[in-house]
C-alpha cells in the first residue's frame, strides 16, 4: 500500500479518496474505562461529516409544532419562579429529541462529553477497568463483548458475554446507556461498582480504575503455525497488526490463524489496510443509504497472503471484525471458524453543533462484498464449532479445551 493515511470510497460518480477519513465500526470500546473509542458506539462512523447545509425548524415541523415549542419557552420563561440556565435548556431540549428517535446507535454529546469521547480514540492509555462493551436490546443493558488482558476486569473476573444491569446506583436502560458507560470511566485507584448478570446468576463487583495501555495484538507460533489475537481495532492496531505480522512472516510460519472472538470492532480505515495485506485489489465494505446512495470501500494492491489463512469468531466478534471476517470468508481467501458474529452493521457519522457539542446520527447500514446484511444478522462462519458454555466466554482458554483453534490448526495443517 502506497499511503497508509488513505481510504478509498467509490459512489456512483467515481473514486474519491479521503485523507484519514475517520471511519469507526465498532461497539463500545470501554478498553480502560471505557475508552468509547471514540467512535462511542457502533458501527462505522464517519467523523463530522462535511458541509452539512440545516434545513430549518419548518423542514421537519409545521407551524402548529413550531408554535407550540415557543409557547413552552414563553411558559419557561415567563412563569419559571427559578433562575435557569439556557444552555442547558437547550443542551436538555437536543437530547430529548436525540433520545426520543430510540436508536441506541444515536445520541447527543455536549461539548464537555463530545470533546472527551473525541479525544479518548486516538489515546492508547487511559483511566478505566478495560472492557469492551455494547449495548444488547434484548436485556435492555450493557453487554461486555470483551476483557483486555492484564486489566482490572479481568482480574476481578469479568467476562465476555457478561450483562452489566447496574453501574453504581444507576440502573441501565437505552435511555441511561451512554451515562453508564461514561459512569465506568473516572480517576486512577477509584472504584466503579458494578452488577452483572452471568446466566443464572447475579454477581456484584466492585473494582478499582487504573491508568492502562492498550496493546491490541498477541501472537504466538504453534506447530509452525502463526496465531495473532486481535483484541479491538483501535489506538494504531493497523500498525501493531502489520508488525507483528511481518515478525511472524519472518520465522517462516506455514499457515495463520486470526482470533477475532470477543473483538467489538474499530475503525475501519484500519481494517480496509489490514485486509490489504491479506486480499488482492477488490471490494471490501458496500455502504448504502436511506436514499439508497452506494459507497463501495475497497483494498487497493494486489499483494495478497499466499499462505493457508483461518479466521476465529464468535458471538461477541462484532463490526470491523465482521467486516474483516466476511471479506475473507466472500473471497475464498480463508476459512471463517467457531459461531455466528454479533450482527453489528450500521453506520454513524457524528454531526457538529459549532462549539456545542456533536449528535452521533445513524446514517447508513453496510453490505458484505456478496451483498449480506450484517446488521441483526451477523456473519455466518464456513465451519462452525462451539466450545462448552462454562468456558465459552472465559478471556483465555487453554489450547487443550479450546476446540475452535484447535480445528483452525487442524483445517490449516490439511492444506500444506
Amino acid at each position: 500500500m502506497e499511503d497508509n493515511n488513505e481510504v478509498i470510497i467509490k459512489d456512483e460518480n467515481g473514486e474519491i479518496k479521503y485523507n484519514k477519513m475517520k471511519i469507526c465500526a465498532n461497539a463500545i470500546t470501554l478498553a480502560a474505562g471505557i475508552v468509547i473509542s471514540v467512535m462511542v458506539l457502533v458501527a462505522l462512523y464517519v467523523v463530522i461529516k462535511p458541509d452539512l447545509s440545516l434545513s430549518g425548524l419548518k423542514g421537519t415541523f409545521t407551524q402548529e409544532q413550531i408554535d407550540r415549542l415557543s409557547n413552552a419557552i414563553g411558559i419557561i420563561n415567563n412563569d419559571f419562579l427559578y433562575d435557569y440556565d439556557s444552555e442547558k435548556l437547550l443542551d436538555g431540549a437536543i437530547d430529548g429529541m436525540v433520545s426520543s428517535l430510540d436508536n441506541q446507535f444515536t445520541y447527543y454529546e455536549d461539548e464537555e462529553e463530545y470533546l472527551e469521547s473525541e479525544n479518548s480514540g486516538s489515546k492508547s492509555t487511559y483511566n478505566g477497568i478495560g472492557v469492551h462493551v455494547v449495548y444488547d436490546p434484548k436485556y435492555d443493558a450493557i453487554r461486555v463483548l470483551g476483557v483486555m488482558p492484564d486489566s482490572p476486569a479481568q482480574e476481578a473476573g469479568i467476562k465476555a458475554g457478561d450483562i452489566i444491569t447496574k453501574v453504581d446506583d444507576m440502573d441501565i436502560s437505552i435511555d441511561t446507556y451512554i451515562k453508564a458507560t461514561d459512569a465506568i470511566k473516572g480517576e486512577e485507584n477509584t472504584t466503579v461498582k458494578l452488577k452483572v448478570t452471568r446466566g443464572n446468576e447475579t454477581l456484584n463487583y466492585e473494582i478499582v480504575r487504573q491508568k492502562l495501555t492498550e496493546h491490541n495484538v498477541t501472537t504466538d507460533v504453534i506447530d509452525g503455525i502463526g496465531y495473532m489475537r486481535v483484541y479491538s481495532f483501535d489506538n494504531g492496531i493497523y500498525d501493531q497488526f502489520k508488525t507483528e505480522y511481518e515478525k511472524l512472516r519472518a520465522q517462516g510460519i506455514k499457515g495463520l490463524v486470526i482470533d477475532l472472538r470477543n473483538n467489538p470492532g474499530g475503525i475501519v480505515n484500519d481494517t480496509v489496510e489490514i485486509l490489504d495485506l491479506l486480499l488482492p485489489k477488490c471490494e471490501v465494505l458496500r455502504l448504502v443509504d436511506k436514499n439508497n446512495k452506494t459507497q463501495i470501500i475497497s483494498t487497493r494492491d494486489d499483494k495478497e497472503i499466499d499462505i493457508p489463512l483461518t479466521i476465529l469468531v464468535n458471538e461477541n466478534s462484532a463490526s470491523a471484525s465482521e467486516i474483516l471476517a466476511s471479506a475473507i470468508k466472500d473471497y475464498n481467501k480463508g476459512t471463517v471458524i467457531g459461531t455466528k458474529t454479533f450482527g453489528k452493521g450500521v453506520v454513524q457519522y457524528v454531526e457538529r453543533i459549532p462549539n456545542h457539542g456533536a449528535i452521533t446520527l445513524v446514517h447508513a447500514q453496510y453490505f458484505t462484498p456478496s451483498g449480506v446484511v450484517i446488521q441483526d444478522n451477523g456473519i455466518e462462519p464456513n465451519i462452525l464449532v462451539e466450545l462448552p458454555e462454562e468456558i465459552k466466554n472465559d478471556a483465555y482458554i487453554d489450547y487443550a479445551k479450546d476446540l475452535q483453534l484447535q480445528k483452525a490448526i487442524e483445517v490449516i495443517k490439511e492444506q500444506l
